[in-house]
């Protein structure tokens, strides 16, 4: 059985062929550093090379740590050249960055699969897949993007770790139920106040999450509200096991560095 996880063709190839003519009327910065040139310079580069954790992702959580947590890695500090880029990717329409970013997360979900125990036996006695399942947007963000950017990082993400997708499926499971408020600016109450009981598994995801073990996916921990929830949400829907990957988190919150 296939499941849609994306908006249609259609878009994506109308991005591409305005991208084209972009190119043809300014020239291409850098989502890094903004210089003029290449759309992503070797200095940046070396400069994301080396804030990414050795093991591609390090353990992580929030501090304070809410109650029900699920375990969580991320690939690297929200800083320099990779939070520049993240923000160009997600709210400035450089979705060429994604060539950057994929790779990123693609190597923090390999190391969680191999971290986790749950999901290292599963996977080992053949119980797959595992459920990549990327927060959702909402549909005022969606409408002024005119995609879903992460669930495209996600499905690519999974393409390149299990191109057979035998061990590792993109679920769009969720959805928000309620409007939220943006949570830029918020302290960590707020934000968990803001997201209680906002996201539900989708109707027709239910059969596929009720027993599943999930990997939410996101692009920056901050808090862990949003993650919390969602986790929340899919263990509501019967999950058996939830863990959290992101392309990178917070240093205010801590992030293991390099040894």
């Amino acid at each position: 059985m296939r499941y849609a996880v994306g908006p249609g063709p259609a878009l994506p190839l109308l991005r591409s062929a305005l991208g084209a003519l972009g190119e043809l009327a300014l020239p291409r910065a850098c989502g890094g550093c903004a210089r003029p040139g290449a759309a992503w310079c070797a200095q940046c580069a070396a400069e994301v090379a080396g804030a990414v954790h050795p093991a591609g992702a390090g353990a992580w959580a929030p501090t304070p740590c809410p109650p029900g947590m699920p375990p969580a890695w991320a690939a690297a500090p929200y800083d320099g050249a990779l939070r520049a880029a993240l923000l160009a990717w997600k709210d400035a329409d450089r979705r060429d960055l994604g060539q950057v970013l994929v790779p990123v997360l693609a190597g923090a979900v390999a190391r969680a699969v191999v971290a986790d125990p749950l999901i290292r036996a599963m996977l080992a006695a053949g119980n797959g897949p595992v459920l990549a399942v990327p927060v959702p947007s909402s549909a005022a963000s969606v409408r002024r993007r005119g995609d879903a950017p992460l669930q495209q990082l996600v499905r690519r993400a999974c393409a390149r770790l299990d191109p057979t997708g035998g061990a590792l499926l993109p679920a769009p499971a969720l959805a928000l139920r309620r409007r939220v408020a943006d949570q830029a600016g918020l302290g960590h109450r707020a934000r968990a106040a803001n997201l209680e009981h906002a996201m539900a598994v989708r109707g027709r995801w239910r059969p596929v999450v009720a027993g599943a073990t999930c990997l939410v996916l996101d692009d920056v921990l901050t808090t862990g509200a949003t993650l919390l929830e969602a986790a929340r949400a899919l263990r509501a829907g019967g999950a058996a096991h939830v863990a959290v990957v992101t392309v990178a988190a917070t240093r205010r919150h801590g992030i293991p560095g390099r040894p």
